[in-house]
């Protein structure tokens, strides 16, 4: 205990004096640390309706479900467990309101590369090895190069500091029998990033068998041990319902899932750039100039490398004298490689979507594993080919850029475009053979001094490097962008209702040009506002826009799957815009009967009124099919014409009467999750409401459930009675009260579990 507590000690401060090497540029400067490109235009402004949620919550107790300002109506809950709801950091967040959201974020990663090193620690100490090593470990891991590349994604990270502790969990059941660490940890991972607890349990079956293998004598009791490990698993993802049951119902529709069976990267740069990224840091180039540039997204994603050291003792399993060892270590590393080879293996990593490389944190995992291991046992290397392992490194450094270079037909401009890349490679092989020299002699304290120098130089100069002194990188900046339509909260809607007496009880949409009031800034400034807003950046968009996406695909910004700008005149009439905030009248969309009420809002912006506002309600009395509409797909035909799949059609024209008249829904209050209004119909009919279509909706006509359909691109149609009808919507993500009792049985069983256990330990 006092020796841990000793090396407990001696790991925070190194880890305290990385952390200032990266962030003390920025804490001088007085510049807000922008870890990645979503930071600014994406996760500021979840983190920001997050909190408003939750602080509304505080206040009214309603539940932090249905956002009103995410893109035309979003399940909040459901869609945001990918980003931020089960994300226990982001509930830490709460604490540390008094700071601005970037200096919060700061304070959160310092705390996660702390976590990251401890629960390294404590993993690598599981699988005894002695607490000198497991610091430079646990380093390697808190500092890897997917740690610093990720940590601008703030819930990757999160998972990321975590992900040990389930590790941990499988070495205690694999040599003592104890089973809470594991419950534990698989809860906690799955409710704080259920997508990278899928990629984890997808290699967990690997991983197990490797460390049985090695762990016990025989298989005979295999069977037994997984089964017991098995059922353990599942009461961890059972009292993780509440989150998992919403969040499956959701994202089953999302478009990103879906197998790619491409048997190879056709780019030969994709497997350069995955072998180079395990002896360089390679998060230093991948968003500048880089031979290994692909225009794909996917190839950035590639981090392996977890220092100097780590990259040349893994290359000595090759070598170790330990046959045994050897054996099972390389045939484990061959299934790893099979799956980041080919890009089926790693879209199924990624769910059966598209390939990805954000599972190799669990190959950086294992390699410092593996490496700690080899550090431990240093009598099993054979220190005769030390050397020759290094200069084989170092020759594949120096080289692979060159060769590079002669694949794409760049070799005439290879010192002038990449002499950066050149250069790191070089200072990359000049520390692998200074580490072989220190590892031949087993010169241990030199080498973990030489890895905290490493990866303090290396994160430092990386952060310094992408520190943003221009204006936009300013917290000023951030202040004016957020602040160019109001100073206080709600000033602006509380305005716009101000300006029509009806507007206290509508439902409407505006118009903000992205390019000059929101000023390029980001698509979800809708949040910073407080409304009903026509663009976002977002992943995890409602499902059911996706059909809007193919009626009308302009409406994706940037070609882009995640983000959307609707600009459509006819689409905004359907969409229930009633103003329009602009600089210039030539900003404004076409096919909209736009007045001008005011100029001079706030000095010079201009506001607009749709004279002709379609109210959130309306009834219709024409349908037809999807594949019809196609035919034409003229987008005003949403505004007199039921869109709906040929399955719903003859159940909707059951609902229509010939009546020329439409009929409105009005007296509309809204706010937390729920909605109501009136009605008055002259006919029975079939009113559509355009908030996106959600299954967590319960809609109430007159008292009576009302049954829903998924209409005009992804909107909410109800039938409607003859004479006045109130109409009432509440909301609850679906498979929420159905995961809240899962959760509640699985937390039964967990209590079971652990006095079982404890009995079973006083037994003993």
């Amino acid at each position: 205990m006092r020796e841990n507590k000793k090396y407990l000690l001696l790991l925070a401060g190194v880890t305290a004096i990385v952390c200032s090497c990266m962030f003390l540029p920025n804490l001088i400067a007085h510049i807000p640390v922008t870890y990645g490109t979503d930071l600014k235009p994406e996760q500021f402004f979840f983190n920001m309706e997050f909190t408003n949620l939750l602080n509304t919550f505080f206040k009214t107790r309603t539940l932090p479900f249905y956002s009103w300002s995410m893109f035309l109506g979003t399940n909040f809950y459901a869609s945001q467990t990918f980003y931020i709801m089960g994300d226990p950091f982001t509930w830490a967040s709460l604490l540390l309101q008094g700071l601005n959201f970037f200096d919060r974020t700061l304070v959160l990663e310092i705390i996660k590369f702390f976590v990251s090193s401890f629960s390294m620690y404590f993993l690598l100490r599981e699988i005894h090895i002695s607490p000198k090593i497991s610091v430079f470990g646990s380093l390697c891991y808190a500092f890897s190069g997917w740690a610093i590349f990720f940590s601008g994604q703030l819930m990757f990270h999160s998972f990321y500091c975590l992900a040990p502790l389930y590790f941990c969990g499988i070495e205690k059941y694999l040599q003592s029998g104890k089973k809470m660490l594991f419950l534990f940890s698989v809860t906690l991972l799955l409710t704080t990033h259920w997508y990278f607890f899928y990629t984890l349990s997808f290699l967990t079956p690997l991983y197990y068998i490797y460390r049985y293998s090695l762990l016990k004598s025989n298989f005979k009791k295999f069977m037994q041990d997984t089964l017991n490990l098995i059922g353990v698993y599942f009461i961890g993802v059972m009292i993780a319902g509440v989150v998992l049951i919403p969040t499956l119902s959701y994202m089953t529709g999302n478009n990103r899932i879906g197998l790619n069976v491409t048997l190879l990267f056709q780019d030969p740069q994709v497997y350069l750039h995955l072998l180079t990224s395990m002896f360089v840091p390679n998060y230093q180039y991948i968003y500048g100039v880089n031979i290994f540039e692909t225009n794909w997204h996917v190839t950035r994603e590639i981090c392996i490398w977890a220092g100097s050291l780590t990259a040349l003792l893994i290359c000595q399993i090759f070598w170790i004298k330990d046959k045994v060892f050897k054996k099972k270590t390389l045939l484990f590393y061959f299934v790893l490689v099979l799956f980041a080879l080919f890009p089926i293996g790693d879209a199924a990593l990624h769910g059966f979507s598209e390939p990805s490389f954000r599972w190799t944190f669990l190959l950086t995992l294992f390699n410092i594993l593996i490496a700690c291991y080899l550090l431990e046992h240093f009598e099993i290397i054979d220190t005769k080919k030390i050397y020759f392992t290094a200069i084989a490194i170092c020759i594949f450094c120096l080289l692979i850029i060159p060769f590079s270079a002669l694949i794409e037909g760049k070799l005439e401009h290879v010192f002038s475009n990449y002499l950066y890349q050149i250069i790191l490679f070089t200072v990359c092989s000049v520390l692998i053979l200074i580490n072989a020299y220190l590892l031949k002699h087993k010169l241990i304290n030199i080498l973990i001094v030489l890895s905290i120098f490493e990866f303090s130089i290396s994160g430092g100069f990386h952060y310094i490097n992408k520190m943003d002194t221009s204006e936009r990188g300013s917290y000023e900046f951030v202040d004016k962008v957020t602040h160019v339509l109001q100073d206080e909260d709600h000033e602006l809607n509380n305005y716009l209702n101000y300006l029509d007496e009806n507007n206290y009880t509508e439902y409407y949409r505006v118009y903000v040009p992205h390019d000059s009031l929101y000023w390029n800034y980001s698509h979800n400034l809708s949040v910073a506002y407080q409304l009903n807003g026509l663009m976002i950046y977002d992943s995890t968009y409602s499902p059911s826009l996706n059909k809007l996406a193919e009626m009308n695909p302009d409406i994706r910004a940037f070609n882009s799957g995640m983000i959307f700008d609707i600009k459509d005149g006819q689409l905004m009439n359907f969409l229930n815009v009633k103003y329009a905030l602009v600089l210039k009248s030539e900003e404004l969309p076409k096919g909209v009967n736009w007045k001008l009420i005011q100029d001079d809002y706030r000095g010079n912006i201009s506001i607009y009124e749709n004279e002709g506002y379609r109210p959130l309600g309306t009834t219709y009395n024409t349908v037809t099919t999807y594949k019809e509409f196609k035919k034409n797909n003229n987008l005003i035909d949403l505004n007199d014409i039921i869109v709906c799949d040929e399955s719903d059609l003859e159940e909707i024209q059951d609902y229509l009467f010939p009546s020329k008249n439409k009929s409105a829904l009005v007296n509309i209050q809204y706010g937390g999750n729920q909605l109501v209004g009136d009605l008055y119909s002259e006919e029975n009919s079939f009113m559509i409401i355009t908030l996106p279509f959600d299954e967590g909706w319960k809609i109430l006509v007159n008292g009576e459930e009302a049954k829903k359909y998924n209409v005009n691109g992804g909107f909410i149609g109800i039938p409607v009675k003859q004479g006045q009808n109130k109409v009432e919507m509440y909301f609850m993500p679906s498979g929420f009260k159905l995961g809240l009792l899962i959760s509640g049985v699985g937390g039964v069983l967990a209590i079971i579990l652990y006095f079982i256990e404890r009995k079973n330990i006083s037994k003993k």
